[in-house]
């Protein structure tokens, strides 16, 4: 019978945090790479997919419901949510430890490999289970907008995971220093958020995986607008090697958090005015 497989167990320790003062999204990602890697080898597929999984054309789709803060313990369960011809479907939940509530879920989508038989998705097949999280939007192109340069650095040794490629928590880690970049292009800086007690606060993250990347290449990052509401934005990341191949690509959507009150805030009317003009400029083009 098909059950959910705990993958992981931990906690968030201080230094993970950010401005915003909760676990940082990169080392989410840190943690669905474990989950992915130990539920594969738990139910005895560790070598078939070797420890390149994840790398490739694969897609993570995820969002939070609750903050996870300094000191929480959690843990994630695993599950396959769906196969087919080319690609393995896995489901993760992420769950606090202390309430035993889910607060974030994770929909992944993976390349099979190359050698994959029939009897491997069969084995995978009798896995799955009906997905009971929310519901996944389809992947849709980003749009022509590349956006302004908000990243500019090298992969280093300490970006590679497993497979000796560059990790999607490093990615991720990257996004975010971009989104500190944008943010501040539009009067979100460091000394508004301090002084004011606000904060950007992720909702969703839709991550794509292209082309690997390697220790000493160099990697741009791109961001756009993509969305303004009361108190919600979503934004879109690009990174690209130097040649123009695409690594990844992550949208980004959340809400200005009063960090009190650690509820949305409505979007002050100056900083407003200087995303609506970035959504103008980019309807032009």
């Amino acid at each position: 019978m098909a059950e959910w497989v705990e993958t992981y167990r931990g906690g968030v320790n201080a230094w993970e945090c950010d401005v915003v003062e909760h676990f940082t999204i990169g080392y989410y990602f840190e943690r669905f790479a474990d989950a992915t890697r130990n539920f594969l080898e738990l139910v005895g597929e560790g070598e078939t997919f070797g420890p390149a999984v994840g790398a490739g054309k694969s897609r993570l789709y995820t969002t939070f419901n609750r903050e996870l803060r300094a000191g929480a313990g959690f843990h994630m369960l695993s599950s396959v949510a769906a196969v087919d011809e080319t690609s393995l479907q896995l489901g993760h939940q992420v769950v606090d430890s202390a309430s035993a509530q889910t607060v974030s879920w994770v929909m992944e989508s993976l390349p099979l490999p190359a050698a994959a038989t029939p009897q491997l998705r069969r084995r995978l097949e009798v896995r799955a289970q009906a997905w009971p999280g929310p519901n996944v939007p389809p992947a849709v192109a980003h749009g022509p907008t590349q956006g302004a340069l908000t990243g500019r650095d090298r992969v280093k040794s300490r970006d590679l995971g497993e497979g000796g490629t560059m990790s999607p928590s490093a990615q991720v880690h990257r996004f975010s220093a971009a989104g500190m970049q944008f943010l501040s292009s539009i009067g979100m800086t460091g000394e508004y958020m301090h002084r004011e007690r606000r904060g950007f606060s992720t909702m969703a993250l839709d991550l794509r995986l292209g082309a690997d990347a390697k220790a000493g290449d160099r990697i741009d990052v791109h961001t756009s607008i993509a969305h303004l509401g009361n108190t919600s934005l979503s934004y879109v990341h690009r990174m690209h090697h130097a040649d123009g191949r695409e690594i990844a690509s992550l949208v980004q959507a959340g809400v200005h958090l009063d960090l009190d009150a650690r509820r949305p805030a409505a979007i002050p009317p100056a900083i407003r005015e200087a995303i609506a003009g970035l959504l103008s400029k980019a309807q032009t083009h």
